[in-house]
């Protein structure tokens, strides 16, 4: 029973960390002790009859449309007869509940309930919600697999919340026959290492619920003619074929730990030409068992269908069955027969009575481990919060699969315009998109980006530093937006900056110059400064983009709290938050590894830059400043930008107030025509499809570019964020094909285009 034992092996999504609804953890055997369970079971057998031990290895079918009083009959009737488990097939959620209720309140013995939901409840019951058929999963790009994993969790949590312990899924056969009349879409697709990780996926999110997965149709129903529910399909591969594409995908999930096998009714005539396979030890016991070390549950298909009624009646294939090596007969068209029969058989067979004790076993430990932690838990009908997260699943499928997405991304890879890219795309708090494409540089060969790559964010350095920074000092009053700059930077008294407000570098507002080439004069960072305090201001007033604003209110933030940029940020969000990836000078600090570093631009003067800051500016100044210097990945990027969209609160602690968060993300300056918060950019007042943010992206949005190649946008109408991080001035700055292909905006033109399809 080890493979039950390890129900969970834990694995976390790409970025679970940044999802309201966290997925549940635990270790099966954790909620009390083994010997416990041991005498548990030990006291359960020795209370049960000859039949009741083979009752307890019977899932039988659940009627449908059950009045009141059909329900207390069928539960006065397995329960007599000491049935182990029921299988629902139709009807709607609030009946199942109610009728699951009634069963486990009448069972002496709690009974397994499954159920064969393979694309979600809603398979069976009316009102729920039912997924895509696993095909349109199949169609996934390799690194968007941890959708079918939210969808298996979500199907397992939904499956716990009615009290289900076992659903018949997934489907792991590889869809190698088009004129197969029975798996077809039901199968991931064609490929066996895709339908191997895909499986695996949805087996583990499921299992996270502790809610049994069941690979199926082993050992493979992909090519098959003939539907097993009329007639026994035949299977004529060799050996050979069988071993290394049908068996494939279950070798693979046995090894990830999925719980449970279903046994398909073929006729394997390599294996065994005389028994259908759910019938044979040859298959159950020597290969899955024996051979493939299988030592969770084995179910067989449906033993009233036809693939075995036809040739194994009243109780016979019953029998044959847990000959075979099988632990739960699942559906036998008359239960007290099958009982019947296998007890008279066992009365003259001492082997046979040794093995349903051993298959009464291992029922009961499952039962232990499945359903005694539950058994008190209310059964409830899963209400509108998950089927929002099913569309939310179904809403990252969508996106994942959109070939736009892949398209324009493939040509900007082609025509140079960047070697590759992250994206990240959160809506309502959920990973819609987590993607990284193409490779650090265009020599071949060259490392892939992957998630964890680490990019110079450039620009959006005074968002995510400088400008949390300023709204944590001005939330904790230690500083106001109005307070002129030379309030706590002495150096620019007496200058032309001396009125210069908070309030005003930070919305550009400022007449500050746009850049200067400092770095030529001298590699300083208070020496930067006091050139910047020199710096003429221009005459025009108005909006006019500037650095040395930022620069400034690096410097200030230093004044105020007694740490310099980096330290700040790091005591205050970036380590409480979990942000391993987010620093200033990792190839100084050696926080990030060097070799997750894509590199920048290859300088005549610096070499190729890569771990040290691309700005000239931020570099002179020692890599730490409030316009540039900050390395982070996709995904942290995207959770500083999700808290502050979730009203400043990450993992249940608070980072920042609502009200500072409104302060720094409306505009200030709109009457004299700046679009600009403070720190934060905005849309055009008249949206174009050509400027730095998409159109459809709304007035409140905000968010910032970056000369690197980055993007990240907030848009709180639309519960959305986008985070967009490249190295496209590798090996060369100019010319800026990403802008002027408008690769970035495009893509988060896809995204509106498909949340608001969904509206």
């Amino acid at each position: 029973m080890k493979r039950i034992s390890l129900l969970i092996l834990a694995i976390s999504l790409p970025l679970a960390a940044t999802l309201r609804a966290q997925p549940a953890r635990f270790c099966a055997d954790s909620w009390m002790q083994p010997d416990q369970e041991q005498r548990w079971v030990d006291s359960v057998m020795g209370t049960l009859s000859l039949e009741q031990r083979i009752a307890q290895l019977v899932i039988a079918r659940v009627p449908r449309n059950m009045s009141d009083a059909d329900v207390a009959r069928f539960s006065q009737k397995i329960n007599a007869l000491g049935v182990g488990g029921v299988c629902f097939f139709a009807g709607n959620a609030p009946h199942q509940a109610a009728v699951t209720r009634r069963l486990q309140r009448d069972a002496r013995v709690p009974l397994l309930v499954s159920i064969d939901g393979e694309w979600g409840l809603g398979m069976r019951l009316k009102d729920m919600f039912s997924f895509p058929r696993n095909a349109r999963f199949g169609k996934l790009p390799p690194d968007a697999d941890s959708i079918v994993f939210r969808m298996g969790q979500e199907i397992g949590r939904q499956c716990r919340m009615m009290g289900i312990h076992i659903n018949f899924a997934p489907v792991v056969d590889i869809n190698s026959n088009p004129r197969n009349p029975v798996i077809g879409t039901r199968a991931f697709g064609t490929d066996r290492e895709r339908v191997s990780r895909l499986g695996i996926m949805y087996t583990l999110g499921q299992q996270s619920q502790r809610v049994l997965a069941t690979a199926k149709h082993f050992p493979g129903h992909g090519d098959t003619e003939a539907d097993s529910h009329l007639e026994l399909p035949v299977i004529n591969h060799t050996l050979p074929y069988i071993d290394t594409i049908d068996l494939y995908p279950f070798k693979r999930l046995i090894a990830a730990g999925v719980g449970g096998v279903m046994v398909a009714h073929l006729q394997v005539n390599a294996y065994d030409p005389d028994r259908p396979s759910s019938l044979s030890p040859v298959l159950v016991t020597d290969l899955l068992k024996k051979r493939l070390g299988f030592d969770g549950l084995v179910v067989t298909d449906g033993l009233d269908m036809k693939g075995v009624t036809n040739t194994y009646g009243q109780g016979l294939g019953e029998l044959a069955a847990l000959r075979a090596g099988n632990d739960l007969l699942l559906l036998p068209p008359d239960v007290e027969q099958s009982i019947a029969v296998i007890r008279a058989a066992a009365r003259v067979d001492t082997s046979l009575m040794q093995s349903i004790d051993y298959h009464c076993r291992r029922v009961l430990h499952a039962k232990y481990r499945l359903v005694l932690p539950t058994i008190h838990h209310p059964i409830q009908v899963p209400g509108n919060d998950r089927r929002e997260e099913c569309e939310e699943i179904v809403l990252a499928l969508d996106i994942n699969t959109d070939p736009r997405i892949d398209s324009i991304v493939a040509n900007a890879i082609e025509v140079q315009a960047m070697p590759g890219c992250q994206l990240v795309v959160m809506h309502k708090g959920r990973v819609a998109v987590d993607r990284a494409f193409g490779t650090f540089t265009y020599d071949q060969p060259s490392d892939t980006v992957t998630p964890s790559t680490v990019y110079d964010l450039a620009s959006l350095t005074k968002v995510c530093a400088t400008t949390l920074a300023i709204m944590k000092l001005v939330e904790e009053g230690q500083l106001g937006i109005d307070d002129r700059l030379s309030k706590y930077l002495p150096y620019l008294l007496g200058t032309d900056k001396e009125p210069i407000t908070v309030k005003q570098a930070m919305s550009h507002q400022a007449r500050l110059k746009a850049f200067d080439a400092y770095w030529q004069t001298t590699p300083d960072y208070d020496s930067i400064l006091r050139l910047v305090a020199d710096t003429p201001l221009n005459d025009r007033e108005g909006y006019l983009y500037s650095d040395l604003g930022f620069m400034l209110l690096s410097d200030l933030v230093r004044r105020i709290s007694g740490l310099p940029l980096d330290l700040y940020m790091h005591e205050h969000f970036y380590q409480p938050m979990g942000l391993r990836s987010t620093s200033y000078m990792p190839s100084r600090t050696g926080d990030i590894e060097p070799f997750r570093i894509a590199p920048t631009e290859l300088d005549p003067h610096r070499g190729l830059i890569r771990g040290r800051v691309h700005d000239p500016n931020a570099y002179a100044m020692g890599g730490v400043s409030g316009h540039a210097g900050l390395f982070s990945t996709a995904r942290e990027v995207a959770i500083l930008m999700q808290m502050l969209l979730d009203g400043g609160v990450y993992h249940g602690e608070r980072y920042l107030k609502p009200e500072t968060i409104d302060l720094f993300t409306r505009r200030h300056y709109a009457k004299q025509n700046n679009r600009r918060a403070l720190g934060f950019d905005k849309q055009l007042f008249s949206p174009s499809a050509n400027a730095q943010v998409c159109p459809e992206a709304s007035q409140a949005s905000y968010g910032h570019t970056g000369f690197t190649g980055t993007m990240l946008w907030v848009d709180p109408e639309a519960d959305l964020v986008f985070v967009f991080l490249s190295n496209r001035v590798h090996p060369s700055a100019t010319p800026n094909r990403l802008a002027q292909m408008n690769v970035r905006t495009d893509l988060q033109s896809i995204i509106y285009e498909h949340i608001n399809k969904k509206k």
